[in-house]
């Protein structure tokens, strides 16, 4: 009986655990969003005065895009701390993944500075690439949800680097 009784009290302790882990995670990517969200300033006379490139989508796409890329990378990183025994080095890619990605549209749009933006660009996709490898070892699902982020990060460096080139 007290066997069964501990067992029980693990359990439910371990899935509680699990429940805060993903917490965690979705309340994290979440505030990045938010974050790199108020950084984001298309609207300033800075932006409009750029000569883009004619591949460079309206604004409110990347608005649609950012919040359904956001809602896979917290599906993608929820998986991850689901599991029983948490890969740390997916962990660290994800943290990693959200302060890069929030730090791209100040260093942007508030800072007036794509050349350093790109060099977070560049981290960004280097980041990403690692964390992937990590990710696949752990839940292939998480790892497809990262497969369009990679394709839009692809994107938006060529749209980086036409305005380093345009002006």
């Amino acid at each position: 009986m007290f066997v069964m009784t501990y067992k029980m009290e693990e359990e439910k302790h371990e899935k509680n655990r699990r429940t805060a882990r993903i917490i965690a995670a979705i309340a994290a990517t979440l505030a990045g969003a938010v974050f790199a969200s108020l950084a984001t300033d298309t609207s300033s006379a800075w932006y409009e005065g750029l000569a883009l490139s004619p591949l460079q989508p309206p604004p409110w796409a990347f608005a649609a895009v950012w919040t359904v890329l956001y809602v896979l990378i917290a599906v993608s990183f929820a998986l991850v701390v689901s599991k029983r025994r948490v890969c740390g080095a997916a962990v660290i890619g994800y943290v990693v993944n959200l302060i890069l990605n929030a730090l791209w549209s100040p260093i942007f749009f508030l800072a007036y500075a794509p050349g350093p933006a790109l060099v977070v660009m560049i981290a960004l996709i280097i980041n990403l690439v690692v964390l992937m490898r990590n990710v696949s070892a752990v839940s292939r699902p998480a790892f497809y949800m990262l497969v369009p982020y990679i394709v839009w990060l692809g994107i938006a460096t060529v749209l980086n680097v036409s305005v380093i080139v345009l002006n």
